[in-house]
């Protein structure tokens, strides 16, 4: 039995801690906010539950995977219900167009926006079928060590048919000249904390998921899922220490013999680390220990940011749907404030959820649970005077392009921006995401999780491969279980 302790409790730390436990080992998880869930927390306020970071529950395999090795089915044991439509996109000219469940209903909608859009739909989701299908069978769930694991004869001639060197925006753009439906299917690239014309076109097989596999709601949302794991991990005996913030990762020998806390100290044969992977290299460790110094952190591309509102409203709003989006024509200016020229976005796209349309128990009755995010860059001065006029901003657009005037209905208003994602996750730069998912930041070319100097010091979470996202986030922790396992560390 190893005494393993893991900083952070957010999805990584949780699958992680659970899957160890299983295994027979003492595990501790040590998280400085009062929850589980990391940045899927969950904030209660006059009878509202909102959640403060994911909100979307897509690529299911991923999470009945996990489920399946704790032998529960995914699909009951977190309650899941089907999205439709799956999401309502608000273009800037007034057409309202909803994404739905039934692709045949999809491939009309691309019919009428684009002449033979249907079968270019097809023709596109078959090649993201094809993409899906090659990462899941030799991509995705391994580890790179080194640049020796990924450009192997194999992995670049799987390099090339997952047209991972190309970028998303061409190959949409390959099929579907009209904007509305290039946006349609390159919105998801926000999941992934980057601009369509930099994100590597091996993602796309994200929108086969998306048309094929549907989005669902699993009960108490995204934080609901966090604390099903969270209620497994216990179940196999993990211990939880919440409130309590690590300082520091004790080092001799190149082997971490204890992590301390603002209260104590805690021994440890084998460390992992959930944290924000730049927090945990460059504040936890000595300079001497650490695998990636501030130089390497300074040359990333980092992921969005986001400008985030939780918003309770005292009325119904019948103008939306689950999930909403609301797109300018010209939305590549939004990506280069962001990527090119950083600044608070001068006419930005952005985002809506309202679970209350499906979930009585986030809100009060007759009134609606609203969460706003408008992807910004990371970094950015971050003020009460500029948030809260940024919110004035963002809440105009929704009011002129809904026809829903809610100003004076808002009775809960809570604000969360970069500062936030500094103090309370310890984000560098402040990003919502971690490092965006670019070409030369993706598979072996992101941060390892082995230290490659301490020997007993892994890491898991969204900056390692396979990245940004909740399932990849599970993913990441059971190829760091499975390579620990193939290390021999656990015996």
């Amino acid at each position: 039995m190893k005494e393993i302790v893991v900083i952070g409790a957010g999805y990584g730390g949780l699958v992680a801690s659970a899957l160890l436990a299983k295994e027979g080992h003492k595990v501790t998880v040590i998280e400085k906010n009062e929850q589980p869930g990391g940045k899927a927390s969950l904030l209660k306020k006059e009878g509202f539950q909102f959640d403060m970071g994911p909100s979307w529950y897509m690529w299911p395999q991923a999470f009945e995977k996990f489920f399946e090795e704790f032998g529960e089915d995914a699909s009951d044991y977190l309650e899941l219900k089907r999205l439709d439509p799956s999401y309502r996109v608000f273009f800037d000219d007034g057409e309202i167009i909803d994404i739905s469940s039934d692709i045949e209903k999809n491939y009309e909608i691309f019919d009428r926006l684009e002449e033979n859009g249907a079968e270019k739909l097809r023709q596109y989701l078959e090649v993201c079928k094809k993409q899906y299908d090659i990462a899941m069978n030799g991509f995705v769930y391994r580890t790179y060590n080194s640049i020796f694991d990924f450009f192997t004869p194999s992995m670049v001639a799987n390099g090339l048919r997952l047209k991972a060197f190309s970028n998303y925006h061409k190959g949409v753009k390959k099929y579907f000249k009209n904007h509305k439906a290039q946006k349609l299917l390159e919105w998801i690239t926000v999941f992934l904390g980057g601009d369509p014309r930099n994100v590597p076109g091996m993602y796309c097989m994200m929108s086969y998921l998306d048309h094929h596999h549907g989005i669902y709601y699993p009960k108490g949302g995204m934080n609901g899922l966090a604390q099903k794991i969270y209620e497994i991990a216990l179940e196999n005996g993990v211990k939880f220490k919440f409130n309590e913030a690590v300082t520091k990762i004790n080092v001799e020998g190149k082997l971490a013999n204890n992590v301390v806390t603002e209260n104590r100290e805690y021994l440890a044969d084998l460390v992992i680390n959930n944290a924000d992977y730049h927090h945990g290299e460059t504040q936890l460790l000595e300079e001497k220990n650490q695998t990636y110094k501030s130089n390497y952190w300074n040359k990333k591309t980092m992921a969005i940011s986001m400008h985030l509102a939780y918003i309770g409203v005292n009325r119904k709003i019948d103008s939306l749907t689950h999930h909403n989006y609301f797109f300018n024509e010209d939305w590549n200016n939004h990506f280069d404030q962001i990527f090119k020229t950083p600044q608070w976005p001068d006419n930005p796209n952005f985002y809506v959820c309202c679970p209350s349309r499906i979930d009585n128990n986030v809100a009060p009755e007759g009134m609606e649970n609203l969460f706003f995010l408008v992807p910004v860059a990371s970094d950015l001065e971050d003020s009460d005077s500029i948030r809260e006029s940024y919110f004035d901003k963002i809440l105009d657009k929704f009011e002129n392009w809904t026809g829903e005037k809610i100003k004076n209905d808002i009775v809960v208003k809570s604000l969360f921006t970069h500062r936030d994602f500094k103090s309370r996750y310890n984000a560098y730069k402040g990003t919502g995401l971690g490092m965006a998912h670019t070409l030369w930041q993706t598979a072996v070319f992101r941060p390892k999780h082995k230290s490659s100097k301490v020997k007993n010091l892994y890491y898991t979470g969204q900056y390692n491969h396979p990245g940004v996202g909740v399932p990849t986030t599970v993913i990441s922790s059971q190829i760091l279980v499975n390579e620990m396992k193939k290390e021999g560390v656990l015996a």
